[in-house]
């Protein structure tokens, strides 16, 4: 008898449907390998030091590279009205000759690393080289679930990806007490993530560029507005490392993954259902800038609370995950935090860019982008630590602006429309912020750990029941228009009438 392999062709669920159900799945999916990964983080951060963190920052930049350049050689087969076994194929080996290519430019870049005087990363560079070979054998018949809003198997490859990362980074962590174990991690948890693809989306790819014209008029633009978007996120990181030392680099690694944890990596899975559904609308219907205003109130509706709430309780969360000498991480997160939630939107920017063709736009603002992020932290870094934390806000708070002039493109009301439809997101924050600073000087954490993290839990119930009901009051009192909330009380009516008929 044989396997019945899954279809990657669309559901018959509706298109809002699939996309809410889509969001739905990867959000579920990324709160469970956001929690993993920050339980993984407090246990790696107590028995690894800030050194150690500093040295694996220019590893993981340089894995999170390969990645995004990889997928977005596979990008076009979500944008192309047909695709064909030549696209596939195509798309293919176009992986393969850039894995090729990175390996031997990771190999060859030795006298160059050797002109920073960090010996580690001459040690690093070998398992770059085989890691640009690993990531690049990937299925990109796996893509076709994305383009056919089908994102279960999506939530599948990155949460068997997070549990394998953390297993592996924990018990290798605990017996060798360096950084090693986050690079055996990250290569063993990238080389799983090529067995999922194929082993969901199995195919017999050939070395063929067919339709390379079709690949290629589209990645060369996209690559390099994402190689400079990349650059310019990562240049704080770089510039503080080669400027301050190991040790600084370490603390905003730390303060940085915490952020991100709640921003970017929270919000990464629910970005994949962004481009597929974006796509699919352009497609179909002329709905594209309806989309485009829902999805920035409802990137905005989650992230923007998340991220003041762990700004917030920041202190709290140091201190009692990963200890004292990680507290000046504290700052970071402080002044980023928000920020890095606000330029969410510009994910949303970045697809609808794609969708309408003109990649070339987003590379201009990217490189510009980059030019400014430099400029800023090398003024930054001339005040030590705190002046670089500064000087990354100011950067984060250029990009949100640059942002804003490319989303007047897709959006019929002024400038500031992609913040101003959360506006509700934006004042229950204000409300959600009052009261946590009320119980903060009401109660006071003091320096008792148990003490704090009675405190800090009671900060975040607090936090979570004044945001949700202010923002439900809000929305009533505004009649309750059509937006995110219609959404997401669409989604838990159905889920109860599921429940209940199975319950009956």
């Amino acid at each position: 008898m044989q396997t019945r392999r899954p279809d990657p062709n669309p559901s018959a669920l509706s298109r809002r449907s699939a996309i809410a159900v889509g969001a739905a799945t990867l959000l579920a999916s990324g709160v469970f390998r956001q929690g993993l990964g920050v339980i993984t983080l407090a246990v790696t951060a107590r028995l690894l030091t800030p050194e150690d963190f500093g040295i694996i920052a220019y590893f993981l930049i340089a894995t999170a590279l390969l990645e995004m350049l990889q997928r977005q050689i596979g990008m076009v087969l979500i944008r192309l009205e047909n695709v064909t076994v030549g696209h596939l194929d195509t798309v293919f080996s176009f992986q393969v000759i850039f894995g090729i290519m990175t390996a031997a430019l990771f190999w060859a870049a030795r006298p160059l690393v050797a002109l920073m005087d960090i010996p580690a990363l001459l040690e690093l560079l070998p398992v770059l080289s085989a890691l640009a070979l690993v990531i690049a054998i990937r299925s990109p018949r796996f893509l076709l679930f994305e383009r056919g809003l089908r994102f279960g198997y999506a939530a599948g490859e990155e949460t068997f990806s997070r549990i394998i990362y953390s297993i592996v980074v924990i018990t290798l962590a605990w017996f060798w007490r360096d950084y090693w174990a986050i690079v055996i991690a990250t290569f063993v948890g990238q080389a799983m993530r090529g067995v999922w693809t194929f082993a969901i989306a199995p195919m017999v790819p050939r070395i063929s560029l067919s339709q390379w014209r079709d690949s290629l008029s589209f990645s060369s633009w996209s690559i390099g507005a994402q190689l400079a978007q990349f650059l310019s996120a990562n240049a704080p990181q770089l510039i503080i490392g080669s400027a301050l030392g190991l040790a600084d680099a370490g603390l905003f690694r730390i303060g940085t993954r915490l952020v991100n944890v709640v921003t970017h990596q929270l919000f990464a899975p629910i970005l994949r259902v962004v481009y597929p559904g974006l796509a699919d609308l352009s497609r179909k219907t002329n709905q594209r800038k309806e989309g485009f205003r829902t999805l920035n109130a409802g990137f905005l509706a989650i992230l923007l609370p998340v991220s003041v709430g762990l700004a917030l309780v920041a202190h709290d969360v140091i201190l009692v995950g990963l200890g004292w000498k990680w507290l000046p991480a504290t700052q970071v997160v402080w002044i980023l935090a928000p920020l890095y939630a606000l330029g969410s939107i510009q994910a949303n920017v970045r697809s609808a860019v794609y969708i309408e063709g003109s990649t070339h736009v987003l590379f201009f603002r990217n490189m510009i982008l980059l030019v400014i992020v430099c400029a800023l932290m090398w003024v930054g870094v001339q005040y030590n630590f705190s002046g670089a934390l500064y000087a990354a806000g100011a950067a984060s708070v250029a990009g949100l602006l640059m942002t804003l002039i490319i989303a007047k493109r897709f959006g019929d009301g002024g400038f500031f429309e992609p913040l101003t439809v959360g506006w509700r997101s934006f004042l229950a924050c204000a409300v959600m912020t009052v009261a946590v600073l009320t119980v903060e000087v009401t109660l006071r954490s003091g320096e008792h750990v148990p003490r704090i993290l009675v405190v800090g839990l009671t900060k975040v119930a607090v936090g979570v029941v004044v945001y949700t009901s202010t923002h439900i009051l809000l929305w009533f009192m505004a009649g309750r228009p059509k937006g995110f909330e219609t959404t997401v009380f669409s989604l838990v009516g159905r889920l109860w009438n599921h429940l209940s008929r199975q319950m009956a």
